[in-house]
């Protein structure tokens, strides 16, 4: 009885959703522009000659709209942001609910020469 109960739980839980998101100077470009909600393994290729950045927002905002401090987008992530080593890769999972999302590199200057790309969560 009890391994049918683990079992039920165990089927009930959503799939993980994987992504791919190719970082470089100076864009991101995610493998789908639109996920199921629940858990999404991203998994990120630093593709350029920098390290860079990737952080997960949640936004009603544009994804070039998001406001600024400094040099940086002044955006809370949902998750802690990785930073990634040129030709370098890091997967992490984040579960996201219904909603618009960009993910951006934040370092210094990064989010303002363009390096962000919007995501739609259904």
């Amino acid at each position: 009885m009890v391994a049918g109960a683990l079992s039920a739980a165990a089927s009930s839980s959503p799939p993980v959703i994987a992504v791919r998101a190719d970082v470089d100077e100076w864009s991101v470009v995610p493998s789908a522009g639109v996920v199921a909600a629940g858990p999404v393994r991203i998994t990120v290729r630093n593709l350029g000659s920098r390290a860079h950045q990737l952080m997960v927002v949640r936004t009603r905002r544009f994804a070039a709209a998001l406001r600024l401090r400094g040099d940086h987008a002044a955006a809370q992530p949902v998750a802690a942001p990785i930073v990634v080593e040129p030709g370098r890769t890091r997967t992490f999972t984040v579960r996201l609910r219904s909603g618009s999302y960009v993910l951006l590199d934040n370092l210094p200057w990064h989010y303002w020469e363009g390096t962000y790309a919007a995501i739609l969560v259904r």
